[in-house]
């Protein structure tokens, strides 16, 4: 296990919960997926890790999955739903209590140069939806900003965007 290096340090501990964007993405109320990807490597179900390691009427809140760059670190949850729709209050328990485990997680990594981004993904917008949102951000919306200066500023970035968007910022996605 590498210390300095966020992929090998994690790589083994979360090697039972390798997953993909695809599998993570699955929306069980609706019975679909926000995202297609099956290819992306380096994705781990965080949501499986959180169940494994809690106990069972216990489980904090948490996001859905992990994708683990070079230098970066993805903390992602999937939204199958308009931002406006979005629960405002669930979704900063899961922003706080998943950086909570996290730190936990990574209690003796040695960070080189690691940039931690917290994603939300939610489903595709009309062009008029997009434009009725407005200036605001979905992560200020949701008071994710505010949740992470709380926190100490653990994430670098906070994107909180429809699925579509992360198709263009990532062109080797799949969704």
């Amino acid at each position: 296990m590498n210390k300095y290096n966020i992929r090998d340090f994690l790589r083994a501990k979360l090697a039972e919960h390798k997953s993909t964007l695809k599998q993570t993405s699955y929306d069980m109320d609706k019975d679909e997926y926000l995202c297609n990807d099956s290819q992306t490597d380096y994705v781990y179900d965080f949501d499986s890790y959180v169940e494994s390691n809690f106990e069972k009427g216990r489980l904090p809140a948490s996001p859905d999955a992990i994708l683990l760059g070079d230098k970066r670190f993805y903390f992602i949850e999937f939204k199958n739903q308009n931002p406006s729709s979005i629960d405002k209050k669930n979704m900063k328990d899961k922003f706080e209590k998943g950086t909570v485990i996290i730190r936990n997680l990574l209690t003796d990594f040695i960070p080189q140069d690691v940039e931690y981004i917290f994603c939300v993904v939610h489903k595709k917008q009309s062009s008029m939806q997009a434009y009725q949102r407005g200036i605001e951000s979905t992560a200020s919306r949701l008071g994710l900003e505010a949740k992470n200066k709380e926190l100490g500023g653990f994430y670098n970035k906070i994107i909180a965007d429809s699925v579509d968007y992360y198709q263009r910022f990532f062109k080797q996605l799949q969704c």
